[in-house]
């Protein structure tokens, strides 16, 4: 079999087949709430050791230990699942806390894919504006999601895309 639903690129094939607004997962992360619980664990875990009678090594360690923990418990608590739908003249994109996204292709510039450490960095540049559009894409503690097939269809679309 060619075409695989964990791979991600039936939804691809399913818009070659004439879907009209196909629809993509993606796994984002809300990144200011994922960066501040990361930190505030840090400085807690941190905080209760130094506390304890023992040699700095042992403190060091702990803290050091406790860091897998507090990254999955940070990403977890995190988490902003997104859909995006792509409509014949925009993309929408619902996140799982209600917010909504709506961005027409004549306003795209271009579409830009950073990874990162852990996930990817989404961006939309727009045409009349200096700030492009961020999405946190989570790729730790997670299942694969469509992220190649939202990027397929939104060249099929004629979006100008950027791997860096």
């Amino acid at each position: 079999m060619i075409f695989t639903i964990k791979s991600g690129n039936l939804a691809a094939l399913c818009y070659f087949w004439g879907m009209e607004n196909p629809s993509f997962q993606i796994a984002t992360l809300h990144r200011g709430r994922y960066m501040l619980l990361l930190l505030l664990g840090v400085c807690i875990v941190t905080a209760i050791v130094s506390r304890f009678p023992w040699t700095e090594i042992a403190k060091i360690l702990t803290v050091l230990v406790s860091l897998p923990f507090l990254l999955y418990l940070s990403i977890r608590w995190s988490r902003n699942n997104s859909s995006w739908t792509i409509n014949a003249d925009n993309v929408h994109v619902v996140f799982r806390n209600g917010k909504e996204e709506m961005i027409t292709f004549k306003d795209i510039k271009y579409f830009r894919n950073l990874p990162r450490s852990g996930g990817n960095l989404l961006m939309i540049f727009l045409q009349k504006s200096r700030t492009p559009k961020r999405f946190w894409r989570n790729k730790l503690f997670q299942q694969e999601d469509q992220l190649n097939s939202l990027i397929h269809a939104l060249k099929q679309k004629g979006v100008e895309y950027y791997y860096m």
